[in-house]
């Protein structure tokens, strides 16, 4: 009986210890709220290629998931660079296993001043199974690059709402 107590005890007082430890989550809309409003002031230039256009829709819809207006105040340039290999190689030559990179090169430019404000690169890579069936292998490569590009895309929004938070702090 003495044990029950001592767990209740403890299950009811933890809570009220941790409430004072400067503990607050991640994706607190207080902490992100001014940098939301700068995120949705991004456009994103069109990039080139379907892994470009599919990561270009990505950040658009992270960046301004409502899609209410915003004046633009910055500028996001994103140059990408893909590559595919054979990982596992049979004795015949045939490939087993495949790889796709993604890099991707963003530079965030300040509208009035021209001013660059960030620069940074994001790399991906996913693997997929070449099989006999080349439209299943098609397949599976176009899943590693859409798994890719939402690697990239949350790491770019990562970045940058860290970037914003900072910025609107100084």
């Amino acid at each position: 009986m003495a044990t029950r107590r001592r767990f209740l005890a403890l299950g009811l007082g933890l809570p009220a210890l941790l409430a004072g430890c400067g503990w607050e989550p991640l994706y607190a809309n207080h902490e992100t709220a001014p940098a939301s409003a700068d995120l949705r002031g991004i456009r994103v230039n069109p990039i080139p290629e379907r892994v470009g256009q599919r990561l270009e829709t990505a950040l658009r819809n992270s960046l301004n998931p409502s899609g209410e207006p915003a004046q633009q105040h910055y500028v996001l340039y994103i140059t990408l660079s893909t590559s595919l290999a054979n990982l596992g190689v049979q004795s015949q030559g045939l490939g087993t296993r495949g790889e796709v990179q993604v890099t991707a090169t963003y530079r965030l430019v300040d509208i009035a001043s021209g001013k660059q404000l960030q620069v940074s690169t994001v790399h991906a890579a996913d693997s997929f199974d070449i099989q006999a069936n080349g439209y299943s292998t098609v397949v599976a490569q176009d899943d590693a690059y859409t798994r890719c590009v939402v690697e990239l895309n949350n790491e770019i929004v990562a970045r940058l709402t860290l970037f914003m938070q900072d910025h609107q702090a100084s």
